[in-house]
């Protein structure tokens, strides 16, 4: 190869020259910063500061299938300590300062001290911060006591000059600042949701509370207040003990996360990603002018499967069908005072509504909270999700179609009702009334317990179980939100307990009683794979997840596929033409007789006991329509007397699914997502 010794100098030289030029350019630049502006330069650097403050991300929405809002975002205002402007040996005046002012206006500021508000001082544990996250900030041993806490904190937060009660002011904001990890690039939030008013007179004695500023933030807003409040759930502040975690994924520690709920669940999901501000200020603390280094991402929104205006009738009607039990001279219905609903697709899983009674109301929730813990109801208990409950008759279609697949009885097979089923000498239960000669279709109109007795002996509890697992009783669901695995009465469950299985207790099991006990949702996964012919879907309440805006889809969810019931197509047919039989002949055929649409329904009156008293739950479970199922609705009232009672709410939502008003049957809309 030969090398062109001209043209190889020729690009030295011009290399040469170009790092020439760079070094010059670069000498005039520093001889500017270091000798011609040097003195401005200074001056600047002496005289102001950067600092970096988070910009809070929006938290995404939760709506209905449709797009209507359940939780939303307002905006407030929060004052906030940034350290850097504020003097350490001014800070505990400022507290008592703001929380004289807080105490006058009534608003609540942050203490998360957990010992009581007066001497004698006791250890609490209804705060975010846990005595023994105290113990350990405060650099103390483990089994320190209350007083050394105390003395540790006087000593350690300088509170020698104050009086008692300033002192447990003080302490209870300094130790929260303390775990928060308060520093001069992390900023402290003292109080939230503050008034406009409040606001304004703090910014009016701005000079006097240096370091105290007040920050527009985005509040958590509940704009349907009690409806499908345990599906929402709630947000609250970060504890101690989540902190160590959360702080690694960017989480401040005055933060809210989702609590329970899909508010819990969807966490990731609903919330944001914060930006950041720059703030230049001189030293007096004047700002001389802010940018915004990155903008905040608002969290996604979260589009449940939930249907709120089905949700909304379905509680109402609960609600009204319990008041009119409860105000009866009725003994076996005037105890009534508590329930649930569950509403679903019986071709996807989907949850369109899920109901308990009582419940509460998510904007009150905090306020409320130790008279809700108080009631004997127990309206904070999810009862659609980890109630169980003794199915009662409703358990009959199951073991109908199961006797039918095994080969047990054939559709046209009759069993005689003597009402005293005699087969064992040592226990012979009673039927309730004498019915002759059944069929099975007959057996479920009547619900005709003698029948089920027979063909429960005959199939056996082992057999029976096997495909009642397979419709999804003593089985989890797959909800997203925490739910009860139920029990399915027979040996398993009684060795688990360290009892034993009794013959007798096959016939109980076969018409629903016995250990025989599901979740409402439970019962509509039951009763939904029932009426799509043997499909059994896994139960959900999120249907989409989009961005904030709504504009794009970050997540579908498809109808899974759990299993099957392995019965003929053949045998649920004859099975849901009893329970159409329920009712157009039956108990409930007052309601559904003439109504326009076929239903498909079951009847159950399942025996309890409540501090040695006996008590009969209400249960109705039903399908329409009966020719092309769609949803599927379970009704629960607890000490409500008689299933066939309990049936008017499923009217009322047969009524808002289908848009049936008066005599007009407009058919199913398709919902379209709408603001």
């Amino acid at each position: 190869m030969i090398i062109n010794k001209r043209e190889n100098n020729s690009r030295v030289t011009v290399l040469c020259i170009i790092l020439i030029a760079v070094l010059l350019l670069y000498s005039v630049r520093m001889f500017n910063w270091q000798i011609i502006n040097r003195d401005k330069y200074v001056s600047e650097s002496l005289t102001t500061t950067a600092t970096f403050t988070p910009l809070q991300a929006a938290r995404g929405e939760i709506l209905d299938c449709y797009g209507r809002t359940f939780a939303t975002n307002t905006e407030s205002y929060n004052l906030v300590f940034n350290k850097i402007y504020l003097p350490e040996d001014r800070l505990n005046q400022t507290i008592l300062t703001l929380t004289d002012l807080l105490a006058q206006t009534g608003e609540p500021w942050v203490d998360n001290l957990p010992m009581t508000e007066a001497a004698p001082y006791r250890f609490v544990e209804d705060k975010a911060i846990s005595p023994a996250t105290m113990i350990k900030e405060l650099g103390l041993a483990h089994y320190a006591t209350e007083e050394n806490c105390y003395q540790a904190m006087v000593s350690e937060f300088q509170l020698e000059p104050f009086n008692e009660k300033q002192k447990r002011v003080i302490m209870g904001v300094r130790l929260t600042m303390l775990v928060a990890d308060y520093a001069d690039t992390i900023p402290y939030t003292f109080a939230k949701n503050v008034s406009l008013s409040t606001v304004t007179k703090i910014e009016e004695s701005s000079l006097l509370l240096p370091g105290v500023e007040t920050n527009v933030v985005t509040t958590r807003e509940y704009v349907t207040g009690s409806i499908a409040s345990h599906i929402i759930g709630t947000i609250g502040p970060i504890y101690s003990e989540e902190w160590e975690q959360l702080k690694d994924q960017g989480y401040a520690y005055s933060d809210t996360v989702g609590k329970s709920g899909i508010e819990k669940y969807a966490e990731t999901f609903l919330r944001g990603t914060e930006g950041q501000l720059k703030t230049i200020r001189a030293m007096d603390g004047t700002v001389l002018s802010t940018q915004v280094v990155t903008q905040p991402v608002a969290g996604n929104s979260v589009m449940l499967t939930i249907d709120r205006n089905i949700q909304s009738v379905a509680q109402q009607s609960l609600k009204e069908l319990i008041d009119k039990l409860s105000n009866t001279n009725d003994p076996n219905t005037r105890s009534a005072n508590a329930g649930s609903i569950v509403v679903m697709n019986v071709n996807t899983g989907a949850v369109l509504a899920a109901v308990t009674y009582p419940s509460y109301d998510n904007e009150t929730y905090t306020s409320d909270y130790d008279k809700l813990l108080e009631d004997p109801r127990r309206p904070l208990f999810n009862r659609a999700f980890s109630g169980i409950y003794a199915p009662g008759s409703t358990f009959k279609p199951a073991t109908a179609s199961i006797a039918l697949q095994e080969g047990i009885i054939d559709k046209s097979d009759y069993i005689f009702c003597s009402e005293v089923y005699k087969y064992y000498q040592d226990y012979q239960p009673s039927c309730m009334h004498y019915h002759g000669s059944l069929d099975v279709v007959g057996a479920l109109q009547v619900s005709c317990n003698y029948f089920f007795y027979d063909v429960g002996r005959r199939l056996g509890i082992t057999k029976l179980n096997e495909y009642c697992s397979n419709y999804g009783l003593g089985v989890k669901t797959g909800i997203e939100l925490t739910e009860a695995t139920g029990i399915l009465a027979g040996r398993t469950y009684r060795e688990s307990i360290g009892s034993h299985w009794n013959d007798g207790d096959t016939l109980q099991a076969a018409i629903g009683q016995s250990d025989n006990a599901f979740s409402p949702l439970q019962l509509a996964t039951y009763i939904s794979t029932l009426a799509n012919g043997g499909n059994r879907y896994k139960a959900h309440l999120i249907g989409q997840v989009r961005d904030y805006d709504l504009n794009n889809i970050i997540q579908q969810t498809e109808p899974q596929l759990l299993g099957t019931t392995n019965i003929d197509a053949s045998v649920h047919d004859t099975v849901k033409k009893g329970m159409l039989s329920v009712t157009t002949e039956g108990s409930v055929s007052t309601l559904f007789a003439d109504y326009p649409i076929q239903v498909g329904g079951k009847t159950g009156t399942a025996t309890v006991y409540d501090k040695g008293v006996e008590y009969n739950n209400g249960v109705f479970v039903a399908f329409a329509p009966y020719e092309k199922p769609e949803i599927a609705v379970v009704t629960i009232v607890e000490k409500g007397g008689y299933g066939s009672g309990c049936a008017q709410p499923t009217r009322d939502i047969f009524d808002a699914y289908f848009y049936y008003q008066g005599d007009s049957y407009e058919g199913r809309q398709t919902g379209v997502l709408v603001p």
